[in-house]
Parts: structure tokens; sequence; C-alpha cells
């Protein structure tokens, strides 16, 4: 979870020698990558649902659940991209510090923590195995809490499935659900950073950026296939362990290495 956190990680130790901008256009390449192996993987649903949602807002269908589909996916994107816009400069001073491994390594550490314990929350809840879709309201509260990423290391799957978890979904809605906001969400946030570093996009560097958009695509196709089939007899849990063993890690490596 937290691909930018990832990142972040690696270009810590291994950074590109075209500088902090090139990083994020790669990024940018690698997360369109994954938005394409979502688009891919439920064309159908989505194809299926903008049709219903276009006969409804046309009165040929009084289905209106398409309609609702697409509200839905709106309201949970809409909130991190205001605020994204809104903090943009704040953030971008985040991106830069010095101890960028401190604020990662909390970051997951504190992610892998709420996993487990929305996990816990999800079983003590009289063993809830609603298969319900995300609701409206559902997706105001996961749209806000969904903000929490743009943290560097917070993850953006990881906060709108802690906030899925918490409001009694279950494994494959919560997931699901997150998939889908993450297309718009990702969409616009790599437009307005391909606009932004466009003076660094040259035929140079394209073929690295290329391979990443390949690479992040084929990775994402086949880990989201395995990932909704784990999520068929397994929880949450074993990626908040994984977060929480990656975040000690990387707080121990800063306090005794970096700190010295």
């Amino acid at each position: 979870m937290s691909s930018t956190g990832h990142l972040f990680l690696f270009s810590s130790f291994y950074p590109f020698s075209e500088g902090a901008d090139f990083d994020d256009l790669f990024d940018i390449f690698i997360q369109s990558g994954a938005i394409l192996s979502v688009l891919v993987l439920y064309r159908k649903k989505f194809l299926e649902q903008g049709e219903l949602a276009v006969r409804y807002l046309l009165r040929k269908e009084e289905n209106k659940e398409g309609f609702l589909f697409l509200t839905r996916v709106t309201i949970g994107f809409l909130p991190i991209m205001a605020a994204g816009f809104l903090f943009r400069g704040f953030l971008d001073k985040i991106k830069a510090r010095e101890d960028i491994l401190a604020i990662l390594g909390g970051a997951w550490l504190v992610g892998g923590i709420l996993i487990l314990i929305s996990e816990f929350w999800f079983q003590r809840r009289e063993k809830i195995k609603t298969s319900e879709p995300v609701g409206t309201k559902d997706a105001i509260l996961i749209g806000i809490f969904q903000c929490l990423a743009l943290i560097p290391g917070v993850s953006r799957s990881g906060a709108t499935i802690v906030t899925a978890r918490f409001l009694g979904k279950n494994t494959r809605s919560s997931a699901e659900f997150s998939f889908f906001v993450a297309v718009p969400v990702l969409f616009l946030a790599g437009a307005y950073k391909l606009f932004k570093h466009r003076a660094v996009l040259n035929w140079d560097n394209l073929p690295i950026l290329s391979l990443g958009f390949v690479l992040s695509f084929l990775l994402c196709f086949f880990v989201i296939k395995w990932f909704l089939k784990y999520l068929q007899t397994h929880s949450f849990t074993g990626f908040g362990w994984y977060r929480i063993l990656l975040g000690v890690s990387v707080l121990t490596f800063y306090k005794l290495v970096v700190q010295g």
C-alpha cells in the first residue's frame, strides 16, 4: 500500500539524477499504468453504470443505480482534489523535508495500526458480513478521510478501505470502491502534474517513463486480480502487519543511521 510512499523511499536511497521534478513525473506514469489496469479490469462495470446513468438522466430508465454509482464516486474524490489544490504549496514543502523518512515511517506505522483496529472493529460488530455497496453517506466520509493520503506514506487505498471497514463494509466492497475512486483522483492529479512538469518531459527520458507505465499496468493488473481473490478468504490484517513492520524498520534506520 502507498505506491507513492514506496517511491519516496526508493528515491531517498537511489534518487533519479534528473531531480525531484522527474521523480514526480515518473510517479505520474506509474499511477497512470495503475489507472489503466483498473479501467481494463472493471471496463464492463464502468460501461454498464455509465449507460444506466445516461439513460436515467434522459428519463429513459427508472433504475437510478448507475446515476448513484457515479454520484458516489464523484463525492468520494472531490474532497481530496480540493484539499490537494488548496494545500499544494504546503504539501510540496513536506515532500522536500530532510526528515521525509521519519514522516514515511510514522505514516506507515500509524496506518498499519489503524488497519488492525478496523479489522478488529469489523469482527466485533456481531460478525457483520454485509455485501451492501458503499452508500452516499459512506462516500462522503470515505472522501473526507481519503484526504489523509496527501501526507507522504499514507496510502490512498488504505485510507479509503479502513474508513469503509469502520463503516461495516466487507473486504470486497471496501476494496472495489477504493479502486473506483482511484480512477478520477489519479487521472486528474496526473493531468495536473503532467502540465506542471511538462518541461521535464522529453524524448530522452520517455523510454524509462514508458517502461514504468507498462510495468505498472502489468503489475497492477495481476495484483488486483490476485488481491480480490485473496480477499475472498482473508482480511486486511496481513497488510496492517506489513505496514507496521515497514514503518518500524524505516524509523529505526532513520534514528540509528540518518540521525546517528
